[in-house]
């Protein structure tokens, strides 16, 4: 029979539950938006960023799945879930801090890596429509012109009087030829560009280790309630 202790730990272990299948929507929610939100730069974040919110979707699926099953588990009394919930959130743990200590190594590099691609395209932009594309669309969203300023276009068209359209304060055709400072944008574009993603990054990171944390404690009680259930299902 039921303790009181018991019967609260229980509905402890159902409500931690809803609340992980909750988090694992907000973690596909959140991958998909930074997905979405990086395709049109993956020129220039590079292919570790692009599959890092891929890795977070596929854990917040994971973590949505199992919580259900922790959820019957804990509910049915059933020693052999309640285990076997335990042993795969006890994995799903680890891969969430491997992810959260990943998210905040790539973190110190990415800004780099940015400034990398950001001046491959620079020097790119003529002969390539993909990177044409990229910078173009980088300029008009971040309102800025080049990467440290709109002096970087000087190398790629050989002249301080051209740069792209997308430099303009309002964009129209050729406005960037014999251009007046005052009617495009001088500041450059590495550092808000880097700044949004590179935020973005570290609360992938934060909020992996934060959800390990809880993950954590759940193991423990979902390991001490499985010890304390008899073959039958029910408490000894």
């Amino acid at each position: 029979m039921e303790t009181c202790c018991e019967s609260l730990i229980k509905y402890f272990m159902v409500i931690c539950n809803c609340v992980f299948a909750l988090i694992g929507m907000v973690l596909i929610g959140f991958g998909a938006y930074v997905q979405i939100e990086a395709k049109d730069y993956v020129n220039f974040l590079g292919d570790n960023y692009v599959n890092t919110p891929i890795f977070v979707i596929i854990l917040g699926g994971i973590i949505f799945v199992i919580s259900f099953f922790g959820c019957c588990g804990a509910c049915h009394e059933s020693k052999c879930m309640m285990y076997t919930y335990g042993f795969f959130l006890f994995f799903i743990l680890i891969a969430q801090i491997g992810a959260g200590i990943a998210a905040f190594a790539l973190k110190g590099d990415l800004s780099d890596n940015i400034k990398t691609n950001l001046e491959k395209g620079l020097d790119n932009y003529v002969e390539s429509e993909m990177y044409a594309k990229s910078w173009n669309l980088v300029q008009e969203t971040f309102q800025c012109c080049g990467v440290e300023d709109y002096k970087d276009w000087q190398d790629t068209f050989n002249t301080t009087t051209k740069v792209p359209d997308s430099c303009c304060r309002v964009p129209t055709e050729n406005c960037g030829n014999d251009f007046d400072v005052k009617d495009i944008w001088e500041m450059g574009c590495f550092e808000s560009f880097s700044d949004l993603f590179v935020d973005n990054i570290g609360i992938v990171g934060a909020v992996a280790i934060c959800v390990a944390v809880a993950e954590l404690i759940t193991v423990c009680v979902a390991y001490c309630m499985g010890k304390r259930m008899g073959s039958s299902g029910q408490y000894v």
